[in-house]
């Protein structure tokens, strides 16, 4: 907004001045509130929505690749306080952090350090089976990059994290060098179809590190983080250590309370981000068709690595750390995915062929949380909040 000056002073006005001084400080006012809350329009509908679900605080919003955005927050940062939450607060997202690790595999192979039909015993010979056997002679042998990104590797779900952890305390790698040697412990199905698997990301994590011989976390700063501006991206609970921000929250016995944990810490490449959302949008807008020579290129991966990542196989839906889908509203294909760390909830939707994206978040993990999401996420499509007038629109 134009900045408003004040008239100059003349004789006989000095109650009209007093006056448009008063009148001044309050827009001045109104605009900061304006701006605190976003989008009103968008506030109120997700005052609605965050009051139905009975979650603290709901973030959500619609960002186009050509710099236009509506976006609005509702509610407070924590359950019981007033202080009321922001635009800029930091939001965990969970699992979506699995598109940044998919992301720095697709960039290895681009750097021809990776293939995606790599195998675990072409990056691990030799890692043991505990039984005197190597990964190289046992039925995890032949699970390709590629199956790991797309869930199809036969790889539980979860082992137990926090025994991971407290068996290798501030040495998440190593964590997950022991997470390796335990996969060679389960049984492979015999024909694996798609299971949804932390262990698998976390391993994909893992090839990444001990190819470029730097942990994961540093990796990710320097290679999604930083390329991207993300100034606030982060790792581990919210709020952080000494700052002041949203926190999560649990349900207990009926009870809403605020807590500060997280998933563990070997579990980083497959959900430990977080970041403020208006942020997270730079990372999602590098899949629509916009980011081909911005935000994708920073990225370091090819077009041909980069189609390779998101193609739809052996009639899956999941690529490259997405959900895809066919979706009118997205012109075609979208990608969506969900996060939680059990304390916090969000959800994100990518329309490439129409260059934006939808991002919404709350500070829970009550069940009622990923309808909230959903709810206030759906309500940024409403064309009366922002038009459908982009590039995209117009190819």
């Amino acid at each position: 907004m134009a900045a408003v000056m004040a008239p100059a002073a003349r004789p006989g006005q000095g109650l009209v001045l007093v006056a448009g001084s008063a009148a001044l400080a309050l827009l001045v006012l109104l605009c900061a509130t304006a701006r605190a809350e976003g989008d009103l329009a968008l506030r109120a509908t997700l005052d609605e929505v965050r009051a139905r679900h009975d979650v603290p605080a709901l973030w959500a919003g619609r960002f186009h690749a050509d710099g236009r955005r509506v976006f609005a927050v509702s509610g407070v940062r924590k359950h019981g306080d007033v202080d009321p939450a922001r635009l800029d607060d930091l939001v965990h997202i969970g699992s979506c952090t699995k598109a940044m690790t998919a992301v720095m595999v697709a960039r290895r192979c681009s750097r021809e350090t990776l293939t995606f039909d790599t195998t675990l015993a072409e990056l691990f010979p030799s890692v043991g089976t505990g039984d005197g056997g190597t990964l190289a002679a046992s039925a995890w042998a032949e699970v390709t990059v590629d199956e790991l990104l797309r869930h199809t590797s036969g790889a539980p779900a979860n082992p137990d994290w926090w025994a991971l952890h407290r068996a290798h305390p501030g040495d998440p790698v190593a964590a997950r060098r022991a997470l390796l040697e335990w996969l060679l412990s389960q049984e492979r199905p015999a024909e694996p179809g798609f299971l949804y698997s932390n262990v698998g990301y976390a391993l994909l994590g893992h090839i990444v590190e001990s190819i470029e011989e730097k942990p994961w976390e540093t990796l990710v700063s320097d290679e999604v983080f930083q390329p991207l501006g993300l100034t606030t991206a982060a790792l581990g609970p919210l709020p952080p250590e000494g700052a002041t921000g949203a926190w999560g929250h649990v349900v207990r016995d009926g009870v809403t309370e605020p807590v500060r944990i997280d998933n563990p810490p070997p579990l980083g490449p497959a959900g430990r981000v977080h970041v403020a959302i208006g942020e997270w949008s730079r990372f999602a807008l590098a899949f629509t068709a916009d980011g081909d020579n911005t935000d994708r290129a920073r990225l370091g991966v090819s077009p041909r690595d980069w189609a390779r990542l998101l193609e739809p196989r052996d009639g899956g839906n999941y690529a490259g750390g997405w959900v895809l889908h066919d979706r009118a509203w997205g012109g075609g294909r979208v990608l969506s995915h969900s996060g939680s760390n059990t304390t916090w909830h969000c959800v994100a939707w990518v329309a490439p062929g129409r260059d934006f994206c939808l991002l919404g978040a709350t500070n829970t993990g009550a069940p009622a949380a990923g309808k909230a999401c959903d709810e206030a996420v759906s309500a940024c499509l409403d064309p009366r909040l922002l038009p459908f007038d982009d590039a995209a629109e117009r190819r």
